[in-house]
């Protein structure tokens, strides 16, 4: 398996490494955003539900960017798109961090999500376009990989960071520890442009169509039947991922180096996952790959909510993380290939704008019933959603891949 990562990535271009690269580094400073946000917001007072409110922005932010950005970024070159999506994105959650008032926090939150969508809009079609059917499935599973690495190198850190700013500063109070570590975080954040403004120019096609033209003409059945099963992954990862790290401190009493150790092991799992994908998947087809990994996790998500042993919670912790992410690059794929290349950004967009508006929604949701009922039951809802996903993938695509199926048989047997 590692030589034929290593074969393949040879043959990336350079403009696809150094965005590997710098996707990573960015990766590795918002990891560790994420990881204290939560905790920082509960120390400065605030409960689950209107934390719910505020990290939903994040989402929010990105659904109300996805469309335009699908429209304005054929008519420009992308180093110009992560740049600026990237800059404004790390001043705003700058402006964010320096700020405790609700408002103003949601605000800035929005605004760095927005400009973050620049980004996360640009991804999937920009490996697509740059790398060759041989090597894209190495290409999608080797990003994720990157990312989970980076995330794994982030939670460690940001475990540790506020130890460290304590070490150097034993006068500073937990809400300013918090504040000085996240600073931290987007630094590494801002850095990633030093990555990315390496990325060579490469001549763009100018269309004289106008920005609307052609939404009729949009394969809108294949987006819808695309769209709905993610939208139930979505709410129910939104009632629940969101607050692992609040969920580990309030019903376990892990301290923020213990959580940060907790995520650096989840994300180890994570990548164990993704890195064997490539050989697994050629057992099986991508729709059935995608379904096997969503059911599986089901049964560890309802054991997370009734269990009380640690040992056991953090088995299943680290089980339906890898599960559920595992499958990710196979779900880009199996979107992509769905939809006519010219479409891939549109459709990119499309299907990112619905699942992150749903995901907002659930997050709100998912803060007030754990304020309200406490984890437990968030966790059933949460696996409603998860199987109900998994009967609309199947629904809608089970016909093609039975014919799938057949074909290869066919050539088996006349091979």
């Amino acid at each position: 398996m590692v030589s034929a990562y290593h074969n393949h990535f040879k043959k990336l271009s350079s403009n696809v490494k150094i965005f590997l690269a710098g996707n990573a580094i960015q990766g590795l400073g918002l990891s560790i955003y994420g990881l204290l946000f939560n905790l920082y917001l509960k120390e400065l007072g605030y409960g689950e539900s209107s934390i719910g409110g505020l990290i939903s922005t994040t989402s929010l932010g990105i659904s109300m960017m996805a469309i335009p950005a699908a429209f304005i970024i054929d008519k420009f070159h992308v180093k110009h798109l992560v740049l600026t999506g990237m800059v404004c994105s790390s001043l705003f959650y700058f402006f964010q961090i320096l700020t405790t008032a609700e408002s103003s926090l949601f605000a800035f939150g929005l605004l760095a999500s927005m400009f973050q969508a620049l980004f996360n809009i640009s991804v999937s079609p920009f490996y697509l376009r740059n790398s060759t059917p041989q090597v894209r499935m190495y290409l999608f599973t080797l990003n994720s990989a990157l990312n989970m690495a980076a995330h794994l190198v982030g939670y460690l850190i940001g475990g540790y960071l506020p130890e460290i700013v304590r070490h150097f500063n034993p006068e500073m109070g937990q809400i300013s520890i918090y504040r000085t570590s996240i600073i931290a975080a987007l630094s590494m954040v801002f850095l990633s442009n030093l990555m990315f403004i390496r990325i060579k120019r490469v001549s763009i096609p100018h269309s004289k169509k106008k920005i609307f033209d052609g939404l009729k003409e949009k394969e809108w059945n294949v987006l819808s039947k695309l769209i709905l099963p993610k939208l139930f992954f979505a709410f129910g990862g939104g009632l629940i991922v969101p607050f692992m790290n609040l969920y580990l401190k309030e019903r376990f009493s892990f301290s923020t180096k213990m959580i940060g150790i907790s995520y650096a092991i989840l994300q180890l799992f994570i990548f164990a996952g993704i890195f064997i994908t490539p050989i697994l998947i050629k057992k099986t087809t991508h729709l059935r790959f995608i379904i096997i990994t969503a059911m599986l996790s089901i049964p560890f998500m309802l054991t997370m909510g009734l269990a009380a042993n640690i040992g056991l919670v953090l088995g299943c912790f680290f089980m339906r993380g890898m599960l559920m992410n595992m499958s990710s690059p196979i779900t880009s794929m199996f979107e992509m290939e769905h939809v006519r290349e010219q479409e891939c950004v549109f459709a990119s967009a499309v299907i990112l704008f619905f699942y992150h508006i749903v995901y907002t929604s659930s997050t709100r949701l998912g803060g007030y019933m754990i304020e309200t009922y406490s984890f437990g039951p968030t966790f059933f809802t949460a696996s409603f959603f998860y199987a109900m996903a998994i009967v609309l993938y199947y629904r809608f695509f089970k016909r093609e891949d039975e014919l799938i199926t057949r074909n290869e048989q066919s050539f088996i047997d006349a091979a």
